[in-house]
């Protein structure tokens, strides 16, 4: 009865009983442009994260805000679903300094080891 017990937990841990991961959605950067002569604006992703092609999503006309469609779109290509929204924004100077200024304080002295190389 013992190694029963003690071969269902060996086989519990290592083989059968593995958690599912949840698929991850992947974020992209995209930018806004208008047709000429018109006030239709799309959305460009340059580089998609499933055939590497070029896609454009709608934005909206007119008064619309196209901030409002930003968000979770299926991918024209049809091979999955990606978050699209701006790209980051640079750091300023201020947020630059109080990080090397941490850095400095802690002195682990990494970020010369990091140079060196």
């Amino acid at each position: 009865m013992r190694l029963t017990v003690w071969f269902q937990r060996l086989r519990y841990r290592f083989f059968s009983m593995a958690k599912p991961r949840l698929p991850t959605v992947p974020e992209v950067a995209v930018s806004f442009r208008e047709l000429p002569g018109t006030s239709v604006g799309f959305w460009v992703l340059p580089v998609c994260p499933f055939c590497g092609a070029q896609h454009f999503h709608p934005a909206g006309a007119g008064k619309t805000d196209p901030m409002e469609k930003l968000g979770e779109v299926e991918a024209r290509c049809g091979q999955g679903r990606y978050v699209i929204g701006l790209p980051p924004r640079p750091k300023r100077k201020k947020e630059r300094r109080a990080e090397n200024r941490r850095a400095r304080k802690a002195g682990d002295g990494s970020t010369w080891d990091d140079w060196e190389e």
